[in-house]
């Protein structure tokens, strides 16, 4: 018997173990592309100076970038990978 636990008892959840999940990767990809959009639509209605209107276009980027590489690979090779 492995820490003590007998065989056949519930052993209490730790952390965040009691939700019955995995890791949502395909939402946080689609959370990315929407924020990559949020950023965009904000860039199209305000001026910024040009560092940071530099920081908000590589915002776009990166999260377009994740968005889609998890997204397409959701897509690609179904939920369980």
């Amino acid at each position: 018997m492995r820490g003590g636990a007998l065989a056949g008892t519930a052993r209490a959840p730790r952390g965040l173990a009691f939700l019955a999940v995995r890791f949502p990767f395909t939402f946080l990809g689609i959370m990315a592309l929407v924020i990559g959009l949020w950023v965009v639509v904000y860039l199209a209605g305000h001026q910024l100076d040009p560092a940071s209107r530099n920081l908000a276009i590589a915002t776009v980027v990166v999260s377009w970038a994740f968005g889609a590489y998890v997204v397409i690979r959701r897509v690609r090779r179904g939920p369980q990978h």
